[in-house]
C-alpha cells in the first residue's frame, strides 16, 4: 500500500514539476499577430469600420477587476479568448468552438479611459484599463501553452497603447 501510494506521490510530484516548468517558461509568446489564420478570423469578428488589428494575442479578460488583489476578479469570473488592438479600442473575443469563429464579448476604448497600466503579482502581470466611468477591466496574456502569464508582451502592448493615447488629441469632458 505504501509503494503504491509513495509511487503516486511521486507521478504527481512529476506533473506538477513539468505543468511548473510551462507556467515559468514564459518564453512562448502570447502574440498570435502574425498567425494569418487567427488574424483572419479576429479580423472577421472586428466591425466592418475598425481597422486590421495591429496587435492580437491569447488573453483572459477579469470583467470589473483592477488587477490582482481585486475581490471582484473571483466574484465575475473569467473568459478565455483573444484580446485584439484595432485603432482606439481593445476587443475581447471569444472562440465559439461549434460554429467555429469568434464572438465579441467586449469592447474597451483605451483612448478615452481614465488610466491605463501594468499590475504585477511575483511574474505574472495583466493589463488593467480603468474607463472614465470607473469601471475596470483587466486583461492577463497568456503564454503560448496557456498556462501561465507572459509579462513581457503584457509591458510591450501596455506602452504601446500608453505611446497611442499620449499621440491621440485629449478626449473631451
Amino acid at each position: 500500500m505504501a509503494h503504491s501510494t509513495m509511487g503516486a506521490l511521486s507521478a504527481t510530484l512529476l506533473r506538477l514539476g513539468a505543468a511548473t516548468a510551462l507556467m515559468g517558461a514564459g518564453c512562448a509568446s502570447s502574440d498570435l499577430t502574425g498567425d494569418s489564420k487567427v488574424a483572419g478570423e479576429v479580423a472577421e469578428c472586428l466591425p466592418t469600420d475598425a481597422p486590421a488589428p495591429s496587435m492580437v494575442v491569447r488573453a483572459i479578460w477579469f470583467p470589473n477587476a483592477s488587477g490582482f488583489g481585486s475581490t471582484d476578479a473571483l466574484a465575475m469570473g473569467h473568459v478565455t479568448g483573444v484580446l485584439a488592438l484595432s485603432g482606439g479600442d481593445l476587443f475581447f473575443m471569444a472562440w465559439n468552438g461549434p460554429e467555429h469563429h469568434f464572438d465579441m464579448v467586449h469592447v474597451v476604448s483605451f483612448l478615452t479611459a481614465a488610466k491605463v497600466g501594468v499590475a504585477r503579482l511575483g511574474p505574472s502581470a495583466m493589463l488593467v484599463v480603468q474607463s472614465r466611468n470607473l469601471s475596470y477591466d483587466s486583461f492577463q496574456l497568456m503564454n503560448e501553452a496557456g498556462l501561465g502569464s507572459d509579462p513581457g508582451k503584457t509591458q510591450e502592448l501596455c506602452e504601446r497603447l500608453l505611446d497611442l493615447r499620449s499621440r491621440s488629441p485629449e478626449p473631451g469632458p
